[in-house]
Formats: C-alpha cells, sequence, structure tokens
C-alpha cells in the first residue's frame, strides 16, 4: 500500500513538471532567438545606411577611378559582413528544429487533442523561425544590391579606361589666334636670346673661341699627318692577297 502511494506522488511530481521544464526551454530559445535577431537586425541596417551613402558616392565620383576603387574595397567588406549576419542564425535555426522534431507534428483530426502549452510552444517556435527567415532574407537582399553595385562599378571603371584610349581632343582651341599670338611671343623672346648670347660670345669671346678652334685643328693635322708616317712603314699592303685580314 505505502508503495503504491510512493508511485503515484512521484508520477503526480513528474506530470507537474513536465510542463514546467517545457516553459522553461520555451523562453530560454525564445530570449537567445530575439537577441540574435535584434542583434543582426542592427548591424544590417548599419550596412543598409552605408550602402545607400556608397550608392550615392558612386554617382557623385563616377569619373574618378581611384574613389572607385576604394569605393568598391569597402562594400567587397559590406558584402562579407551581410553574409555572416545570415550565418550567425544558423545554430539557432538547428536549435529551434531540434526542438520542432521533439514536439512533433500536432495531432490530426480525429486523434486526442495535445497539450495547450505544447500547442504553444510550437506556435511561439514556428514564429521566431519565421522572423529568423524573414531577417536572412533581408540579408540576402542585401548581399545581391551590394554585388549589383560592384559589377557596375567594373563596367563604370571600364568605361572610364575606354574613354582614356579613345579620348579626342578639341583643336580649335589649340589653334585659336590668343594660343597663336602667345607662341609668336615665345618664339620671339627666345630668338631674342640667342641672338643675344651669340651677340655676346661674338663680341667678347670670339678671339679665345678662334684660337682654341686652330689650336685644336693644328694638333689634328699633326696627329694625323705624324700618325701616318710613323705606321705607315710598319704597316704596308701585299697587292698578292686579294682579301686581307684586318687582325
Amino acid at each position: 500500500m505505502l508503495f503504491r502511494l510512493l508511485r503515484f506522488v512521484l508520477v503526480l511530481a513528474i506530470v507537474a513538471s513536465a510542463p514546467l521544464s517545457l516553459d522553461a526551454a520555451a523562453q530560454g530559445l525564445d530570449h537567445a532567438a530575439s537577441g540574435v535577431v535584434a542583434d543582426q537586425q542592427k548591424i544590417l541596417q548599419d550596412l543598409t545606411t552605408r550602402t545607400d551613402n556608397l550608392e550615392k558616392k558612386i554617382q557623385e565620383d563616377g569619373a574618378d577611378d581611384a574613389s572607385l576603387v576604394d569605393i568598391r574595397l569597402q562594400l567587397e567588406e559590406m558584402s562579407r559582413g551581410a553574409l555572416n549576419s545570415a550565418l550567425a542564425f544558423r545554430p539557432r535555426l538547428s536549435e529551434i528544429n531540434a526542438r520542432l522534431d521533439q514536439l512533433g507534428v500536432p495531432p490530426a483530426a480525429g486523434q486526442p487533442p495535445e497539450p495547450d502549452i505544447v500547442t504553444s510552444e510550437r506556435q511561439a517556435l514556428a514564429s521566431q523561425k519565421a522572423e529568423i527567415n524573414a531577417v536572412i532574407a533581408t540579408a540576402q537582399n542585401l548581399s545581391i544590391r551590394i554585388s549589383g553595385l560592384i559589377d557596375k562599378i567594373a563596367n563604370m571603371r571600364s568605361e572610364l579606361f575606354r574613354n582614356l584610349l579613345t579620348k579626342r581632343y578639341v583643336l580649335s582651341d589649340a589653334l585659336s589666334p590668343e594660343v597663336i599670338s602667345d607662341a609668336n611671343g615665345e618664339f620671339t623672346g627666345f630668338y631674342k636670346a640667342v641672338s643675344s648670347w651669340l651677340t655676346f660670345a661674338f663680341k667678347f669671346k670670339f678671339q679665345a673661341v678662334l684660337a682654341a678652334t686652330l689650336t685644336a685643328l693644328s694638333l689634328a693635322a699633326v696627329l694625323f699627318v705624324g700618325g701616318r708616317r710613323l705606321f705607315g712603314r710598319v704597316f704596308e699592303a701585299d697587292p698578292s692577297v686579294e682579301d686581307p685580314s684586318y687582325l
């Protein structure tokens, strides 16, 4: 009799504690998932704001290749941030899916209903999963948008390079009367400078230049005549050799 009474009390204790354990598990998952969702939503909002600003900067600095390169580097870093934000939910989704597997599917029509706490927990988990999937979709859309901007920058840089190779210059400005007048003035100034230098050299340095020139010519003539007489006897041509060696 006493043994049956103890067993009955034990069964009642297990039944009473089961709802509490289910409720605690559900609250734990709910709190953890809500914290991750809030954190990642804040990160994605910041990335979206930065993406908006960089998209405007692309339009403003579309002709500056260096600025486009810097913007592309920032976008690539932000794309990795969006991907990491989506991957941050993987552990929570695994926990939620495991808990849903433990709860099982809802009873079919005609079967005994399940406890209300189980139904509430399943609905809460499904709601959390839907919320997480919505944030993941936001991260994926942001990543796609950033990839589109990166491709746009690549096309803009290619267009800038082609324009640089095929750039055409307007010659009408280069041949304008003002340019011709300035060129004439520069040429006149250059002519006067050269004439002034030649006049100075002729008046004050002519004798020195003439003496140096005559001295150099005299030395060259002496070396030429003396060299021929000195080495002419050493090297004599042999008329019988049609193809002489130079060694």
